[in-house]
């Protein structure tokens, strides 16, 4: 039988990874929790000797506007690293493709005092911005878009596995089924700490990813699947 996967995320992201587990034998079903529109910032006209794209949202919003593109980039995956090919931009990817991630990779490859500008959307974690800050670098946030919530309606009786982007989408997933005490149904995130944040939410089944990018989610389901096939 077919298995039924909700993917969440954000579109064009959504409909790129639909047509992955497509490929894979899935059935995805398509309904992103959240809606992404832009928001129109100033480019920062502070020195900046680093910049940080923390989504491939913060690069497709700044695609057509003006910033110092001479400067090192750093990507948080690659997906995020794929959208800078079409501008000529090489930028560095860490290894693990998170907030962490990207930390490590400054600390190790870029002297503290140094000015970071990161670009992201409004509402975003700002542990990195703190994590720099601490260790003596000149943060600047530049946000370029927002995320709204869609409030889908989605017919969770059949599901086989739910694939969750954010923190804030596991919320907005679990909204789905208010009034249950706990979630069954499987659920796909990206780093241990949205793993961490499910299980507070009652979700009993929560595999981690090795990223938020697509081969690491079709990873994981087939990881699921096979196992359920041996009991």
């Amino acid at each position: 039988m077919t298995k039924r996967i909700w993917i969440t995320r954000t579109e064009p992201g959504a409909s790129r990874l639909a047509s992955k587990l497509h490929q894979s034998g899935y059935q995805p079903i398509t309904a992103p929790v959240f809606a992404i529109e832009p928001v129109q910032s100033p480019t920062p006209r502070l020195e900046t000797d680093l910049w940080v794209f923390v989504s491939t949202h913060a690069v497709s919003h700044t695609a057509n506007r003006q910033w110092d593109r001479t400067k090192p980039v750093i990507a948080v995956g690659p997906a995020t690293a794929l959208q800078f090919e079409s501008m000529q931009v090489h930028p560095l990817v860490p290894s693990q493709h998170s907030s962490e991630g990207i930390y490590d990779l400054i600390r190790s490859r870029f002297k503290t005092g140094l000015s970071v500008t990161i670009v992201s959307g409004r509402d975003g974690r700002k542990d990195l911005r703190t994590w720099l800050s601490g260790d003596g670098y000149v943060c600047h946030e530049w946000i370029v878009y927002e995320r709204k919530p869609t409030r889908v309606q989605v017919s969770t009786s059949q599901l086989d596995a739910i694939v969750a982007a954010s923190g804030a989408a596991i919320s907005e997933i679990r909204q789905q089924f208010a009034t249950l005490s706990s979630v069954s149904i499987p659920l796909v995130v990206p780093s241990p700490r949205d793993a961490e944040l499910a299980k507070s939410m009652q979700f009993t089944t929560v595999l981690i990813a090795e990223g938020a990018f697509d081969d690491a989610i079709v990873s994981s389901l087939e990881d699921l699947i096979s196992t359920k096939g041996q009991c």
